[in-house]
């Protein structure tokens, strides 16, 4: 019997249909929601990496760049809220 690579009519009848339509989504693994959480990677470029010199200074270098984004915001915002109810009292 030769080599064969597809199956035969007899086998295709024997295999049943699955309808993976209506399949449900099976769980990755344990951990993998938690793997998912955890791992984060940013691809910098090697003069980049090589400015700081290590990932503990760009981590700190960008905790502080996000410290001081969250600080000009706030006051901004605070600001923003008060002019609109102050022109609110003025149409009334």
């Amino acid at each position: 019997m030769p080599n064969e690579i597809e199956p035969s009519k007899r086998d295709l009848r024997e295999i049943p249909e699955v309808d993976f339509a209506r399949a449900k989504r099976l769980s990755r693994g344990k951990y993998a929601e938690k793997a998912r959480r955890s791992f984060a990677v940013a691809i910098l470029d090697a003069k980049l990496f090589a400015r700081f010199g290590s990932s503990e200074a760009i981590r700190a270098a960008l905790q502080a760049l996000v410290e001081a984004a969250d600080a000009l915001k706030k006051p901004a915002a605070r600001a923003k809220r008060r002019g609109s109810r102050a022109s609110r009292r003025r149409a009334a």
